[in-house]
């Protein structure tokens, strides 16, 4: 597969995942894409995450770990981070799990305008659910299923080419309200016009 590069003299763009605590969403859906780019052979991107409700320097969740360890991915080294400012301002795309994930981003920076989207969304993953729940403190399973439905919407970003033109490809707002559609009126039926009464003369007989 040939490879797809940006050019070396654009800086590498830099993509944040958000989540709630950044110990399994996060870590799991940084630790596929920084796999799945060394499989492809895709330089020139960042892959970051930060969490919207968290502290510094915590581990992932054992159960995200077996689940990405099961995929010959290790993220024991991943510690929490929380989102910043500063980091927003960095990012080229910022894609999070919920609405309250993009939200969060938007409210704490205007940076974030145009650029944060949820991660479903903007992979046009999923149509029918853009949200991916949170597992914490659910089964494997959970964590498996919130692990493909990552991957599905990762695989389909680095299977676009113009991801990597150097300028990400814009996307609808996460949430966009309906068009206003302008009612028309009714137009009114006119009464059918009445029938002209006839003068009728009575005959009188002698």
């Amino acid at each position: 597969m040939a490879s797809l590069l940006l050019s070396k003299k654009k800086k590498k763009k830099i993509v944040v995942f958000l989540c709630t605590g950044n110990t399994c969403r996060g870590p799991m859906a940084q630790g596929y894409m920084k796999a799945a780019m060394d499989e492809r052979e895709i330089t020139g991107i960042e892959v970051r995450t930060a969490g919207v409700m968290t502290i510094p320097g915590l581990i992932p969740t054992p159960e995200a770990t077996l689940v990405l360890k099961n995929a010959g991915i290790d993220i024991r080294a991943h510690r929490s981070s929380p989102l910043t400012p500063e980091l927003i301002a960095k990012a080229d795309l910022i894609l999070g799990m919920t609405p309250f994930h993009v939200q969060f981003a938007l409210r704490m920076s205007d940076d974030a305008r145009g650029k944060t989207y949820l991660l479903k969304e903007y992979a046009e993953s999923d149509v029918k659910m853009f949200q991916i729940s949170d597992p914490m403190g659910m089964t494997l399973e959970v964590y498996k299923r919130v692990y493909r439905e990552m991957k599905l919407a990762i695989d389909r970003i680095l299977d676009n080419k113009e991801f990597f033109t150097g300028q990400t490809p814009e996307k609808p707002a996460a949430e966009p309200e309906p068009p206003k559609v302008e009612k028309k009126k009714p137009a009114r039926r006119k009464a059918p016009a009445k029938a002209s009464k006839k003068k009728t003369t009575a005959s009188s007989s002698s």
